[in-house]
């Protein structure tokens, strides 16, 4: 395929200059991206059995939310949740008005909603259990390597040279660093490296032309026309 096909291919990329950078965030990333997928999946069992905890707790991966969820699994355990045990979770978290936090999770799972029989929450409870213990372990490693990034990035040689993209928190240049690497002969020009990102834009597409309704035909009028018929005298 090299010796036959080698102008369809691209050259490796190469050897990154500081590869402890680099390699911290990557890592870092593609943890941030397997937490957001398991809070996706916790989301989505919580809708089939717990909808109330979904209007109840705002941020699903959230400290006191993932506190409260792995006492009260269910909503039978949710309702007999207690004020001083969500203000609890809520000071733990630093969060602030804690009073009326607490108030509005307690109206929210104690609202009226449609459950599912005892086997099957149970089943969603055990699940719900396993996702929590999950992203509760990706929540301490994000910070820790989250430490390590933080100490290693601004040793990089590139770190004040590289792009930075709008939204990106305290250090906006460490996504372009996990996204592209730090090979600066990698992509051939920009175009190249928004094809790797898949950013790039779609080529236009010809305007459709608005085609009138058909038109049917009229039919003809007939030659001969029909004559009132004469009674006989």
């Amino acid at each position: 395929m090299v010796r036959t096909d080698s102008h369809q291919l691209r050259a490796a990329a190469g050897t990154a200059r500081r590869r402890r950078a680099s390699r911290c965030c990557r890592t870092h990333k593609t943890l941030i991206w397997e937490r957001t997928r398991a809070v996706q999946r916790l989301r989505h069992q919580l809708r089939e059995y717990y909808p109330a905890a979904l209007e109840a707790y705002d941020d699903l991966d959230a400290p006191d939310t993932l506190e409260l969820l792995g006492k009260a699994p269910d909503p039978a355990r949710a309702a007999k949740l207690t004020r001083a045990q969500v203000s609890a979770a809520l000071k733990r978290a630093r969060r602030r008005n804690i009073t009326d936090k607490a108030t509005a999770i307690l109206a929210a799972l104690r609202s009226p909603q449609l459950g599912q029989p005892a086997a099957v929450t149970a089943a969603y409870a055990a699940t719900v259990r396993s996702l929590i213990a999950v992203i509760t372990v990706l929540n301490e490693q994000v910070k820790i390597l989250q430490r390590q990034v933080e100490e290693n990035f601004g040793r990089h040689p590139d770190a004040g040279d590289l792009p930075v993209p709008a939204r990106h928190g305290r250090h906006p240049r460490r996504p372009v660093l996990a996204e592209f690497g730090d090979d600066p002969h990698r992509y051939a020009d920009g175009k190249a490296r928004r094809n790797y990102a898949a950013t790039s834009r779609s080529p236009a597409r010809p305007a459709r032309r608005r085609s009138s309704p058909p038109v049917h035909p009229q039919r003809p009028a007939s030659s001969t026309r029909s004559t009132p018929r004469h009674s006989r005298p």
